[in-house]
């Protein structure tokens, strides 16, 4: 697709309509193709939003601004050379998968080739966010704009042999005035049935400092972890005295937190929430009800980073051994039979808070 300026901030859109407007162009930092929507609040600049995916950096949504404020962080040294950061994709097996292997209806599979940036022997975070996306040219409509991106597994995929699973992701970025949301597709385009698990992993800068960003989370309990932040199968209850370290159902200071972790039964109907009290803004982020699963971390404090993770995930972390031990409940490991396909969204909604109780 051609290019129609030198940068990625939309002083040439490619489409528009109204306060909704878009550009693919090159962006030379990045050294890669950047797809930027754009809506414009002429009242009120500081609700103006704007959506930064490089496609060809594994389709990683490393841009979500709000006004002038950064909501995800993104290093653009670590997104050039496809390293973890900005809001890259987790698919088809999420997080970490044990001894990188796995069994699925009776048979063992292994991505023991597989290498990954950190080195860790046991984290995977899937087969697609370092890939080459393709994707369509951006809709813009009156009240909204998106665009499409997909990706596929195939006999020719890299690793194919540790997931023959023949299979399309496809993803839809929709920009309104309130927020983002990304919707999935999952098509099963094989001729056998098929594990996955689908989640997004992004880095939400802490721009309040971690003193005054708060998260919470509609999570009754947390999943025991082993040396390895593999689940072992227990289920703790944080709403009980033994683990109310792990409770973030009420707003808790980022900095407060000391957290690897697997949460789940999450309250349906019910939102995650970053509140950053400097800016008075809240991100809240709400799920389709097949995201069952979230990971937050919070990196150590002597790495003095700008950032935390919440991750929605539709299963568990080592998903697909869980339920190959029996553990199918709290696996929560999807599955699609040939031709079949499924689909689910994760929305990022902005609000601005003008006072405070």
């Amino acid at each position: 697709m051609s290019n129609t300026g030198e940068n990625a901030y939309g002083e040439h859109p490619q489409a528009e309509n109204g306060p909704y407007s878009a550009q693919i162009a090159f962006d030379h930092q990045l050294d890669s193709t950047v797809i930027s929507l754009f809506y414009r609040d002429g009242n009120n600049p500081a609700r103006s939003i704007e959506v930064g995916i490089a496609p060809d950096l594994g389709s990683n949504l490393f841009r979500f601004r709000v006004g002038q404020y950064d909501l995800i962080y993104a290093d653009p040294a670590l997104l050039r050379q496809k390293d973890f950061t900005g809001n890259f994709v987790l698919w088809p097996l999420p997080n970490r998968v044990r001894e990188k292997q796995y069994v699925y209806q009776g048979k063992r599979y292994s991505l023991a080739g597989l290498k990954r940036p950190r080195g860790n022997a046991v984290l995977i975070h899937g087969l697609v966010f370092d890939r080459q996306w393709q994707y369509e040219q951006p809709v813009v409509e009156h009240d909204a704009i998106s665009v499409k991106t997909f990706i596929e597994i195939t006999p020719q995929s890299p690793f194919y042999e540790g997931y023959p699973f023949e299979s399309r992701l496809s993803l839809v970025y929709t920009l309104t005035k309130e927020g983002v949301t990304v919707s999935y597709t999952v098509e099963n385009t094989g001729t056998q049935e098929m594990p996955f698990g689908f989640a997004l992993h992004p880095y939400f800068s802490t721009l309040s400092g971690k003193d005054e960003t708060l998260v919470s989370l509609p999570a009754s309990a947390v999943m025991e972890a082993d040396e390895d932040l593999l689940p072992t199968g227990r289920v703790l209850d944080v709403t009980g005295i033994m683990y109310a370290m792990f409770d973030l159902r009420e707003p808790v200071p980022v900095g407060n937190l000391k957290l690897d972790h697997v949460y789940t039964q999450i309250q349906r109907n019910a939102s995650a929430l970053i509140d950053y009290r400097k800016q008075g803004l809240r991100l809240r982020i709400s799920t389709s009800e097949d995201f069952t699963h979230t990971v937050i971390y919070t990196p150590p404090p002597e790495e003095h980073a700008a950032y935390f993770c919440l991750e929605n995930q539709t299963c568990s972390t080592d998903a697909v051994n869980l339920a190959a031990q029996g553990l199918g409940e709290i696996a929560h490991l999807l599955e699609l039979h040939p031709g079949q396909s499924h689909t689910g969204f994760i929305q990022y909604a902005v609000e601005s808070v003008l006072a405070r109780g």
